[in-house]
């Protein structure tokens, strides 16, 4: 095996090689006394749009966390659709799909129904364009075309969970790093041309970006680079080192100092970073107080400085909490600091889980998880066969250190945006500034080139973000998997056998047989909000580095939020209901969402606002709750947290067996909250919710579609036969039992679709 292995990395990477010779940034935004950020082209002279005559606010959504074949990851999973497909779908035409065993054919076609309102392709900077350049000879001949590329694609495909957790083999790591020194100039300036032929000015807006992907000891420290015009640096920045390594001790500091000097020093060039996947960071995105110094750790290992906690202020401005991969908002328990008699609000398509079905899971998880079919997906991960983890199920972090975590695939309270903003602003009392000021964005993350397909009846149809790794019922919903043999990793390649003996079908021919998630817990994704006069680059760019945006979790919802420190007019819910923009027009004296007001004695008026999504092909579902979070640090400088429920339903329907909808319920909540209890001293920050009344979750519809019946399962495998018409949906089964007497209950799991407003920073 280790020959094997060494022979193909060698001839591999001589490819990658031969393929190689082919071919005035702003200060940080300021507040002055009450009144509203600093943002430029605010003024009406400066609207492009001949439809624009004021300074109202509209809500545009777009997604700005898109790969596609240019993607080391996903020309593999696809090797489809490239980067003009990917705008053109998100302005309404039709996308495809590959699917069965053939990677490179169109199988499925599908179509966003409402466009978007812009968008980013975002490829992996490493590897950038590297296997397509090599694979297709930069196009000119057909995927599939090159063997050694047929090879390398299987395998990663069959193996797909060692990129997920971080577990990849040294060959492989070798074979990526020779990618990475494939020059991606060429694919850089591709990528360029075409955000520019394809943004339309006042109707759809392209950004020119990439993802800066550290994933150094399973540590996801990804951020998505978003420039704000025509005017960039020459090339990408990638996190791959020479050799393989899990210091990423200076990766994000490597990248922040490129892009000043590359972008903000140069005339005319401006960039936010984006932070994502927070939730799979192992404790690494924000790493832990000091208790010597109360400060973390950052660059070369030593305390934080004031001047790189103002270097991440001015570049990472925004952090996406909604994506293909779970939500980074709170974890269930992770509620540290709640005060109020409040519940924690979390649960909400969880990645990770410290809900393990085990005597020492946070008090929290028995009170959520109930050991039924109905329970929160995040709930059920480990209800399963066999002694296998699944990958999901996590423990704490013992340490926020560089490379390989401990234990291996935690999670830490600062991977969540709940807990992160408050200990931004208890290090802003040591430093002067705060280095985590983050509003927020939700996107999807699809490998399918096929930009902000998070509509859930459709995804429920044509699931999947990752070509052929989940165009099969079995792949998205989960099947039955045999363990691996505990066979020694090979110590010069780290190669690990990738495939279980014994047939999954036959329970008495199946080492540690085990049913596996596979794809269910991944999510269609999110999407961007932000608010903005008119969709043009400059106001998109505008809103996103003032924060003035909001996430959702993947349908249209709009919700925004002002704060003041008087009583807003009477009618502020009617103003705001009616489209105005009360800041700009002069009737409030105050800040939006995004912006920092200056803290007064009396405590600030926060209103929150929210309106339904319209709908597309089916009616869009009403409102059932508003919320509003406070959180802060206490004399102590210890997170606190509170819940509010601004505005209620409580009669709010829920969906039928079958996934079918009553459409009833508010179409608009409003609501203005006091803090009487603010204390000036410590300074808060507040975020409003929005949830949508109950309805299925995905999966839960692509099962009622088929009509799964749970009692058709084979009881002496727990697989349902071919005869049944169910086969390869057994994951819309809670399956329980032994061989003999498997039995299966339908897993009718439910869920509130939300948007989140970015914080207000009262200080």
């Amino acid at each position: 095996m280790r020959s094997l292995a060494l022979n193909f990395t060698l001839g591999f990477s001589g490819l990658v090689l031969l393929a190689g010779c082919m071919g005035s940034g702003d200060e940080p935004v300021s507040t002055a006394g009450s009144g509203s950020v600093v943002t430029p082209a605010e003024a009406p002279k400066d609207v492009e749009c001949a439809k624009t005559t004021s300074n109202r606010k509209q809500a545009f959504f777009g997604d700005l966390h898109i790969h596609t074949k240019l993607s080391f990851d996903a020309y593999f999973f696809n090797s489809l659709n490239g980067p003009r497909e990917a705008y053109r779908y998100a302005k309404g035409a039709d996308g495809f799909l590959p699917a069965g065993d053939d990677p490179d054919t169109a199988k499925r076609k599908v179509n966003i129904g409402r466009p978007l309102d812009f968008a980013a392709v975002t490829e992996h900077a490493e590897q950038l364009g590297t296997f397509y350049n090599i694979c297709q000879v930069q196009g000119n001949v057909p995927a599939g075309t090159n063997p050694a590329c047929d090879v390398l694609g299987g395998f990663i495909r069959d193996n797909v969970s060692v990129f997920i957790t971080g577990d990849v083999p040294l060959y492989l790591q070798l074979v990526t790093s020779a990618g990475s020194r494939v020059p991606s100039t060429r694919t850089w300036q591709d990528i360029q041309a075409i955000a520019e032929e394809e943004n339309e000015p006042c109707k759809f807006t392209t950004f020119k970006g990439y993802e800066f992907s550290s994933n150094k000891g399973g540590q996801v420290l990804h951020r998505n680079v978003i420039f704000a015009g025509s005017t960039v640096p020459a090339d990408v920045v990638s996190s791959i080192a020479p050799l393989p390594t899990n210091d990423n001790t200076n990766d994000e500091w490597g990248l922040f100092d490129k892009l000043k000097t590359e972008c903000l020093d140069k005339n005319g060039c401006d960039v936010v970073t984006i932070p994502h996947s927070t939730n799979q960071s192992d404790g690494r995105f924000a790493r832990t107080r000091e208790v010597n110094t109360g400060l973390p750790l950052a660059r070369n290992n030593a305390t934080l400085t004031k001047e790189d906690a103002m270097l991440r202020n001015r570049l990472d401005r925004l952090m996406e909490i909604a994506q293909h991969k779970g939500v980074s908002e709170c974890l269930t328990g992770f509620n540290k600091g709640l005060v109020g008699g409040e519940e924690s609000g979390c649960g909400f398509e969880e990645w990770k889980t410290l809900c393990r079905g085990l005597p020492d899971d946070p008090a929290e998880c028995a009170r959520v998880c109930k050991g039924k079919a109905s329970d929160p997906l995040f709930c059920q991960v480990n209800r399963l066969q066999g002694s296998k983890q699944s990958l999901h199920a996590s423990q704490p972090c013992t340490s926020s250190s560089p490379g390989a975590s401990s234990p291996n695939d935690c999670t830490a309270p600062l991977d969540y945006a709940r807990n992160v903003i408050p200990e931004g602003m208890a290090l802003k009392r040591k430093l002067g500034i705060n280095p985590y000021q983050y509003g927020f964005i939700g996107s999807s993350d699809t490998h399918n080139g096929l930009a902000g397909r998070t509509d859930k009846t459709k995804f429920a149809q044509n699931p999947g973000h990752g070509g052929v790794l989940d165009d099969e019922p079995a792949e998205v919903l989960g099947r039955w998997e045999c363990r691996p043999p505990a066979l020694p990793t090979d110590s010069v390649t780290g190669f690990k056998p990738p495939v279980g003996t014994g047939s999954p079908n036959d329970p008495g021919n199946c080492q540690d047989r085990y049913f596996a998630a596979v794809a269910s817990n991944f999510t269609p994704g999110g999407l961007a909000g932000v608010w903005a006069r008119e969709n043009t680059r400059k106001e998109i760019f505008a809103a996103l580095k003032r924060r003035e945006t909001f996430a959702t979790s993947g349908s249209r919802m709009r919700i925004r939020t002002l704060a003041s420190n008087k009583p807003f007019p009477a009618d502020i819910c009617e103003r705001l209901g009616r489209g105005e923009s009360p800041i700009e027009d002069g009737l409030v004296n105050g800040v939006p969402m995004g912006g920092t007001l200056e803290a007064s004695k009396g405590g600030p008026y926060v209103v929150a606002y929210a309106i339904q999504d319209p709908g597309g092909d089916e009616p869009g579902i009403p409102l059932q709750k508003l919320e509003l979070v406070k959180v802060w640090a206490n004399g102590q400088q210890e997170i606190q947290q509170q819940l509010f429920t601004l505005q209620e339903n409580r009669n709010a329907p829920t969906p039928g067996n079958r996934c079918e909808m009553d459409y009833k319920g508010p179409e608009q909540m409003c609501a203005v909250f006091q803090d009487k209890n603010f204390d000036p001293k410590l300074g808060a920050s507040y975020y409003a919710r929005a949830l949508e009344n109950t309805s299925c979750r995905w999966t839960t519809r692509m099962c009622a579609a088929k009509q799964v019946k749970c009692e058709a399962l084979d009881k002496s495998n727990g697989v349902f036969p071919d005869s049944s018409g169910f086969a390869g949906y057994e994951g819309c089964c809670r399956i329980s039992g032994e061989p003999g007497n498997f039995k299966g209950e339908f897993r009718f799991i439910t869920q509130q679709e939300r948007a989140w407003t970015s914080p207000i920073w009262v200080e």
